[in-house]
């Protein structure tokens, strides 16, 4: 029986996925995109559709079915469980088995889990999918208490919107300060600050050491000592990117990721690889770097098709990331300084306070080379406009303007340790 055969084959309906397939569709390829999910939604919205208490994802959704056939991409709900990259191969769940001349691997990301004692336990939660919204929606209405484990950005989304559903949420983190894999210790400050604000205690320095209950989670001993009583856990202790079976050999990437050029092509020739599956590079280091954040897997999916038909390569990516937590607006440019040990990089970090029209005085964090004084990063946060002048940075990074140069537009710039 002759199998199924397409141009291309996509794997993976996030955002990436969707948007790749539509893009290369365009190209008059016949393009068919598989995916566990039986739409293409945003994974940044999942905060919002918990503060909504929504159940049904449709008006989260970005692409259905009808809408990507429109587009000319055929869609299978299914589930790649083998890629045989030297037969060009796909397998699915199903017993599907597909043909391609080339394929994109966008499979993206899964949580880490909590190996502790008793996380076999219900009621312990990720927050990476709609699903994961869901079924948090589904038991909210009997939850009183909430620990969150991890005070990255998950974890603050995730703190941030229970809290407003009138849960009495802790948030705990080994490191000493909230959101310190994103923020400057500055910004951490006052995002605890906000935290206080609204009645989400934070326990630093701390991790997991056993889940205690019945069937369901019903205390927290903390590494510290502490016993902590909850009614549900929601782990955010990071994510590892899916890697189908039969493509491990390509997985050498940061983070395990699968290792990425600047056209997006691994290191087999048919297979290119997007998302938070796979590595970028870092614009301003030109290294490799595992960033699983969805903004740069949508810039990946657009760039994608202009690279394998226009020969177009990419300088890397400068990081360009946005959140709003607990009525607080966060943006950042660049390198931070979580990021920067693992490039080699030592940095500096200066404060400049800024009035914005309307919206008061804007904290602005500027990190910069300690030996060149090259800017390399800019955060900011506020209740609004904290993405005030972020243009005016982000062509400072670009145009490799140095802290000195900066001194001479700015005046009351602060060093700070």
């Amino acid at each position: 029986m002759s199998r199924s055969y397409y141009d291309i084959i996509v794997i993976g309906g996030g955002v990436a996925g969707g948007e790749a397939a539509i893009r290369l569709s365009r190209r008059n390829l016949k393009t068919l995109l598989i995916s566990k999910d039986p739409v293409v939604y945003s994974r940044m919205t999942l905060s919002y559709a918990l503060i909504r208490d929504v159940k049904d994802i449709k008006e989260y959704t970005i692409y259905t079915e009808n809408d990507l056939r429109r587009e000319g991409v055929e869609f299978i709900n299914d589930e790649v469980v083998y890629v045989d990259k030297d037969r060009r191969i796909i397998e699915t769940r199903k017993g599907l088995k597909i043909e391609y001349d080339k394929t994109v691997i966008a499979t993206g990301s899964s949580p880490r889990k909590l190996n502790v004692e008793g996380a076999d336990l219900k009621n312990i939660f990720s927050f990476t999918s709609f699903e994961d919204v869901i079924n948090i929606n589904n038991v909210l209405p009997k939850v009183s208490k909430a620990l969150v484990v991890g005070a990255g950005m998950i974890g603050l989304l995730a703190a941030g919107a229970l809290s407003s559903r009138g849960v009495k949420v802790v948030l705990i983190d080994i490191l000493d300060r909230p959101g310190m894999t994103v923020f400057e210790r500055p910004l951490a400050d006052l995002m605890l600050k906000r935290l206080e604000m609204h009645g989400i205690r934070f326990v630093g320095g701390t991790s997991v050491e056993k889940i205690l209950g019945k069937e369901r989670v019903e205390k927290v001993v903390l590494e510290n000592g502490e016993t902590i009583e909850t009614d549900i856990i929601i782990s955010a202790i990071g994510v590892s990117p899916n890697i189908p079976k039969g493509l491990e050999k390509l997985a050498n990437g940061p983070g395990g990721s699968i290792l990425t050029d600047d056209k997006f092509r691994t290191s087999d020739e048919n297979i290119y690889a997007i998302g938070d599956c796979a590595s970028t590079i870092d614009y301003i280091t030109k290294k490799y770097v595992y960033r699983p954040l969805g903004i740069l897997a949508s810039y990946s999916a657009k760039m994608l098709s202009e690279a394998i038909f226009e020969n177009k390569r990419y300088e890397g990516f400068l990081v360009y990331q946005v959140e709003e937590t607990l009525k607080t607006i966060f943006i950042r440019l660049g390198i931070n300084s979580f990021e920067a040990r693992g490039l080699g990089l030592s940095l500096g970090r200066a404060k400049i306070i800024m009035k914005a029209p309307g919206a008061g005085q804007i904290e602005n964090i500027i990190l910069y080379e300690k030996d060149s004084g090259r800017i390399v990063g800019w955060q900011s946060m506020g209740l609004y406009l904290a993405s005030y002048k972020s243009k005016i940075f982000e062509d400072l990074i670009r145009e490799k303007k140095t802290i000195y140069d900066l001194e001479k537009r700015f005046r009351g710039i602060e060093y700070i340790n």
